[in-house]
């Protein structure tokens, strides 16, 4: 299975644009809480050089900051075990029991020890209302932000999906006996897509019918000629000629004819879409291929052929066409490029057929090994040719009881 594109946009679009928020959010408290620290630690430090400024006039009177608001420990008073830690100049902040107390530390303006400036329970809680404003006002600025951004986020997934499920959706119209699309995209890529789709089905209309018109034709006025030759050949066999040419001329006539009625009912099923039932048949290789043998050794005296045939085998169900041009066409081929026997070996998957290769310039048999491959792609059967050194090997495995569709 593949990734879905729109799958792969969402979440090329999507996982950026939640990072960003979840950057934005906290920023945003970040920068909150920073603020308030700011705000607080500068009203301390206000506090604190009032106080060291009326220490330096007044002395040990000078007023403490406000104490409705602060807590005033000076170097000789006794401080709570929390503070006591704390002996270092800072602001600092304090939790405990879920609150935050913030306070400061600095040196006391007489120089000896130290003075805290803590805030009164809760008096550090003034800018609640101001940070609940905030909370607002950056909560409603988000979400219209956050909105508009999935809207416009929409909008751009769609924009660019659409064209590309429009195209998704005419594939299945590719098939020549559907109707013509429209080309409807109005993306220059995507309308170059289109219309080379649109391009591509009607190629591909004009060759079916092409191929349709042609298996038409060729079944008439193949098979017509094919027919006449044969009943003029017996005519001429019903004369009674007495003269050995007449009488090899009119084998050959016969011979020649009963071959193109082979290859013309071939090459027609082969460019059959689906096979009909009664072309198919229950073939005995073994015989059949002792009849091919029988058939072509005589035209070549100087060979001779070992055949194994020892396996006992199942029928292969086939057409009869195929499997005597394929037959017909290793042997042929074999004892016209030997130079010297042929072993043919059949087993219960395999028919191997080997020959010693010939460099000599002999003319095949048909259309060669192109046909067999066709036909053995057909049947679903495995065909292979290897050559080592002057070794020649073809190898056609088929399984027992092949079905073909």
């Amino acid at each position: 299975m593949y990734p879905s594109i729109y799958r792969k946009i969402r979440w090329a679009f999507g996982i950026p644009t939640l990072i960003m928020f979840a950057i934005f959010w906290a920023t945003i408290y970040v920068a909150e809480n920073q603020l308030e620290i700011i705000s607080l630690e500068h009203w301390l430090d206000t506090e604190y050089a009032r106080y060291q400024r009326d220490f330096h006039q007044l002395g040990d009177s000078a007023p403490e900051p406000n104490p409705h608001e602060f807590i005033t420990y000076q170097p000789l008073d006794t401080l709570p075990t929390w503070l006591a830690a704390y002996q270092k100049p800072g602001f600092y902040g304090h939790r405990t029991d879920g609150e935050t107390t913030h306070f400061l530390v600095r040196p006391h303006p007489s120089g000896q020890g130290l003075l805290y400036i803590v805030f009164q329970e809760h008096a550090d809680d003034y800018l609640d209302e101001y940070e609940a404003q905030l909370h607002l006002m950056t909560f409603i600025l988000g979400a219209i932000v956050t909105g508009c951004v999935l809207v416009y986020s929409l909008y751009f997934i769609r924009s660019i999906s659409a064209p590309l499920a429009s195209i998704e959706k005419k594939i299945p119209y590719m098939a020549p006996d559907q109707p013509d699309f429209e080309v409807e995209s109005q993306f220059r890529e995507t309308r170059e897509i289109e219309k080379t789709l649109l391009k591509s089905k009607t190629d591909i209309s004009r060759y079916f019918q092409r191929e349709q018109d042609f298996g038409r034709f060729a079944s008439h006025e193949l098979r017509t000629p094919i027919t006449v030759v044969k009943g003029s050949a017996e005519l001429l066999e019903r004369l009674s000629i007495d003269h050995p040419l007449a009488n090899k001329a009119i084998g050959r006539i016969h011979a020649a004819s009963e071959e193109m009625s082979l290859l013309t009912d071939a090459f027609l099923l082969l460019g059959k879409a689906e096979i009909e039932d009664q072309f198919w048949s229950e073939i005995d290789i073994a015989a059949e291929l002792q009849r091919v043998i029988q058939t072509l050794l005589p035209l070549y005296p100087s060979r001779a052929c070992l055949i194994d045939t020892a396996t006992s085998r199942q029928p292969q169900l086939a057409p009869r066409s195929f499997v005597v041009i394929v037959l017909n066409n290793l042997v042929k081929n074999a004892l016209a490029y030997s130079d010297d026997d042929l072993k043919v070996t059949l087993t219960l998957e395999h028919l191997i057929i080997e020959n010693n290769y010939s460099e000599t310039d002999t003319a095949g048999y048909g259309c060669g090994l192109v046909i067999v491959e066709r036909i053995c792609e057909r049947l679903d059967w495995s065909f292979e040719v290897t050559k080592l050194d002057s070794r020649y090997q073809a190898c056609v495995t088929f399984p027992v009881m092949a079905q073909s569709t």
